[in-house]
């Protein structure tokens, strides 16, 4: 089936959705309004691109009683789990949504690995340690003094203890965390890929095995092929690793099957991949921003949602399940602008760095129209040619007119979010403002 195609299948139940939050939503029935679109006389896919995108500020603005269908405070609603995003995006979002939805979504998302899958539902007693940046969690968990208890979610997940700073983190903390995941028996580990080779490291420093998991999730951001590496090395070889897209708003979005290729759930959501210049799909090959409808929300439903984070459409996968292949490419607000005019995604900069095996973490950072900064944490093993190697391979990826500042350092600290991220950002241009 073409990308089209695939796309199409799920456009009659995000029509759905969009119709459900017309008439039951006021926010949404007043963005319809003003766009003057008439909802019942969109009667194809093209027509439904009429309906005005979303995002996070729009329901920022709403939330709650714009944006959700129930009449009493959602606090007190049964099953449901409100949240809060970690604010990659510069901003906090609170939403709320349905546990037994985002059970499902989780459930149709692993059907691209079943092997996941069958580890997941075969754990003993889904015991979920989550290891990322504290604002990634609804509880304090970067101050020592924290428990066990303190730290355990509704669902059960425990949340371990970790300092705001990743690689500030104290050995105490990080002794505590060791600590917590032997009382505490987790089945499988929720975490950040750069987060958990750092925990992984220091087994490795205390002369301790890797913890016992039947898998592992890396999520949160963009994992690194240098975290990756670090982490299947250290982890027993029949630990299934995969990386989840998954947000607070909408639960899991996509996965990687057993070849390593990104699925997006097109069954709970009707997805698109929009040009970011002129909202049209883009096509094979071409990158364009992850615009999200749920399906069957009728709590508080997203509808054209925009994410933020852009993605490749790539070819149907080898491993044949019928969800669309896509290469997440990171972050609008992350990627690198050259000054010959060149955009360099987050992983494309991973596609660089990521292989050397002499790099333990790395950044580069924008910080001008023409200046970059790209610092790395090497391997004390790697001969030191390596690094020069490494500096002189990003230098020429820049393109002519860039300035690069290379270093190898020992340290490198994390975004004031609390989350590490390899590729960042810290300069805007006239056309974002």
């Amino acid at each position: 089936m073409s990308v089209h195609g695939v796309r199409d299948a799920s456009y009659l139940r995000a029509l759905d959705e969009a119709r459900f939050a017309y008439e039951k939503t006021s926010a949404y029935r007043a963005l319809i309004d003003d766009a003057g679109v008439d909802i019942e006389k969109i009667d194809e896919p093209a027509r439904f691109r009429s309906l005005p995108l979303t995002d996070k500020h729009y329901y920022r603005a709403n939330y709650p009683a714009g944006v959700t269908t129930s009449e009493t405070p959602l606090s007190s609603t049964s099953h449901v789990l409100i949240s809060h995003s970690s604010g990659t995006g510069g901003d906090r979002l609170t939403t709320g949504a349905y546990t037994y939805d985002l059970a499902t979504r989780m459930a149709s998302t692993t059907s691209v690995h079943p092997p996941f899958k069958k580890r997941l539902l075969g754990a003993r007693s889904q015991r979920v340690a989550r290891y990322a940046a504290p604002n990634c969690s609804d509880v304090e968990c970067a101050v020592p003094q924290t428990t066990i208890e303190s730290r355990t979610l509704r669902d059960g997940t425990l949340v371990l203890p970790v300092g705001h700073d990743l690689w500030a983190t104290p050995d105490s903390m990080v002794d505590q965390a060791i600590e917590e995941i032997e009382t505490y028996g987790a089945d499988w580990f929720y975490t950040d890929a750069t987060h958990f080779s750092f925990l992984l490291r220091q087994y490795q420093a205390r002369e301790k095995p890797p913890p016992k998991a039947s898998a592992v999730v890396l999520t949160y951001t963009l994992a690194t092929q240098v975290a990756r590496r670090q982490i299947r090395a250290a982890m027993p070889a029949d630990v299934p690793i995969s990386e989840v897209v998954s947000m607070s708003e909408l639960g899991w979005v996509a996965m990687e099957c057993p070849q390593g290729r990104l699925h997006l759930n097109s069954r709970s959501f009707y997805v698109e991949l929009l040009d970011p210049g002129t909202w049209e799909p883009v096509d094979r090959n071409e990158v364009g921003e992850l615009v999200v409808t749920s399906i069957k929300d009728r709590l508080l439903p997203h509808l054209r949602y925009r994410t933020g984070d852009l993605y490749r459409w790539m070819a149907d996968c080898p491993c044949g399940h019928p969800f669309p292949t896509v290469r997440h490419e990171g972050r609008a607000t992350h990627y690198l602008h050259t000054p010959s005019g060149r955009k360099i995604s987050p992983k494309e900069v991973d596609d660089l760095v990521g292989p050397d095996e002499g790099v333990i973490v790395y950044r580069i950072n924008q910080h001008a129209s023409d200046r970059f900064r790209f610092r790395y944490v090497p391997d004390s093993a790697a001969p030191s040619r390596c690094g020069t190697q490494l500096c002189e391979r990003v230098r020429e990826a820049l393109g002519p007119g860039a300035k690069l500042e290379a270093e190898p350092v020992d340290y490198i600290p994390s975004e004031r979010t609390g989350k590490f991220l390899a590729c960042v950002r810290s300069v805007r241009f006239p056309e974002e403002k």
